[in-house]
C-alpha cells in the first residue's frame, strides 16, 4: 500500500532524464543505450601481460552511471540494482570475446569463472554486500558464467580514493590470495569489479589468480575514467 501511494504521488522517473519510468530507480531504456560504453583500456605492459583477455570498462565514469554506483555503494541503496543489471547486461553484449551466443568460446577453452573483487570481512560486515559482486552476478549468469568468490584479502585496506597511483600500489600490494581449496587451475577467469582508476587494484588480484594457475584472465568493470 505504502508502494502505491509513493509511486501515485511521486511517480517514478528515469533520475538522468526524468522521464517517467516503471520501477523505482531504474533508468530509462533510452539513458541506457546512452550509458553503455564498453570499451577495452589501454594498459601498462604488466597487465598487458597478465590480462590476455584484456580489461574491459562497459561505461565511463561520469554523470549518471558514477552517481549510481557512489549512491549503492556507500548508501546501500539496492534498490538500483535492476537498471545496473540492465546496464551491465547491455554492456556485455558488446565485449567482443564475451557476445558468442551463450557460449562465451573466445575466451578461453570452456565458460570462464568470474571472480568479483573483494572487501576485508571487517569491511564486508560494516557495509553488508561486497558491491562488484552484486553488480555482475546475475548479468553474468544470464550468460552462463558462474561468479565464484575465491579472492580474499589478507589485511585491511585505507580506501584508494584521494590517493596517489604510487600509494595506490603500496596500499595494496600483496593483499589478495586464492582461497585454500580453490582451484583455478588451467581456468580462464573474469575479475569483476565496479570502478577501475588506476588498475592497481585489479593487477593485484590478476597477480593471485595468475598465481593459483588460471591460465587466462580478462577484467571487466561496470565504469573506468580511462576512455
Amino acid at each position: 500500500m505504502f508502494d502505491w501511494i509513493l509511486d501515485f504521488l511521486f511517480p517514478p522517473a528515469c533520475p538522468i532524464c526524468g522521464r517517467y519510468i516503471e520501477q523505482r530507480d531504474c533508468w530509462c531504456r533510452e539513458c541506457v543505450k546512452k550509458l553503455v560504453r564498453p570499451h577495452r583500456l589501454p594498459l601498462d605492459d604488466e597487465m598487458n601481460r597478465l590480462f590476455d583477455g584484456g580489461v574491459w570498462a562497459l561505461g565511463v565514469y561520469e554523470a549518471g552511471l558514477r552517481d549510481m554506483l557512489r549512491r549503492l555503494k556507500y548508501e546501500g541503496r539496492k534498490g538500483l540494482l535492476g537498471g545496473l543489471h540492465s546496464f551491465v547486461g547491455a554492456g556485455l553484449a558488446g565485449v567482443p570475446s564475451l557476445s558468442v551466443a551463450r557460449g562465451v568460446k573466445a575466451f578461453g577453452d570452456d565458460s570462464p569463472v568470474a571472480v568479483p573483487v573483494p572487501l576485508h570481512p571487517d569491511r564486508l560486515k560494516e557495509r553488508g554486500f561486497n558491491q562488484s559482486e552484486l553488480i555482475f552476478r546475475e548479468p553474468f549468469a544470464e550468460l552462463r558464467i558462474s561468479m565464484e568468490p575465491v579472492l580474499m584479502r589478507t589485511r585491511p585496506t585505507v580506501p584508494q580514493f584521494g590517493l596517489t597511483a604510487a600509494e595506490r600500489r603500496e596500499n595494496v600490494q600483496g593483499v589478495f590470495k586464492v582461497a585454500t581449496g580453490a582451484d583455478l587451475s588451467g581456468r580462464a577467469v573474469i575479475i569483476a569489479d565496479d570502478i577501475m582508476t588506476t588498475g592497481a587494484t585489479l593487477l593485484e588480484c590478476a597477480r593471485a589468480v595468475r598465481g593459483a594457475g588460471a591460465a587466462g584472465i580478462m577484467g571487466i568493470v561496470a565504469a573506468s575514467g580511462r576512455k
